[in-house]
């Protein structure tokens, strides 16, 4: 093998070795004690409010597979949390918003939600809420190690009960009040 050549390997695998790490920096995390009073990301302490969250995965290092469309990220939240992607339990947008770009910001949802993704630099925080927090929740979010880009909110579609539910509820109802009338009378 020529000198020409041997250079010219040694540097793809010099390159191959720095890229390496890099391709596989970022992976999802689940933070097990949300804490607001913090949690480490990027060797920072993260905190947030206004309301603790049950549950927030991280993904830091990296954008995330895919855009940052409502759409994708809508995708993104339902494989990380394992939901389905259509009836109950799947997800419905709420909310967005473009953010100011920096490591520490609030920002206000305008609609009702109990999963909200925040995008920041090259990362992503996905939060989610047992309990559905109301319209209008002010979400602070300081010391992230890059700075923060958009939101995306969304619901988690209920059940329905179905016509027939209905009806047996109004039977039920008009029994219980002929059996009051003839008690009465």
């Amino acid at each position: 093998m020529n000198m020409t050549k041997r250079a010219l390997l040694g540097l793809c695998l010099t390159a191959a070795a720095c890229l390496a790490p890099l391709a596989q920096a970022a992976s999802w995390v689940e933070i097990t004690d949300p804490a607001m009073a913090g949690f480490s990301v990027g060797g920072k302490t993260v905190t947030y409010g206004s309301v603790a969250a049950d549950s927030v995965w991280v993904y830091d290092g990296a954008n995330p597979p895919g855009a940052q469309s409502a759409a994708a990220i809508q995708s993104l939240v339902s494989s990380t949390f394992g939901l389905p992607s259509s009836g109950t339990g799947s997800l419905v947008f709420a909310a967005q918003g473009d953010l100011a770009s920096s490591n520490s910001g609030s920002f206000t949802v305008n609609s009702s939600f109990d999963y909200l993704a925040v995008h920041y630099g090259r990362g992503e925080l996905l939060f989610h809420w047992d309990t559905p927090l109301a319209a209008n929740t002010v979400v602070t979010i300081a010391n992230l190690p890059r700075g923060l880009s958009n939101f995306r909110a969304f619901n988690s579609v209920s059940a329905v009960p179905e016509p027939a539910t209905y009806g047996m509820l109004m039977l039920g109802l008009g029994l219980v009040g002929f059996v009051a009338r003839r008690r009465r009378a």
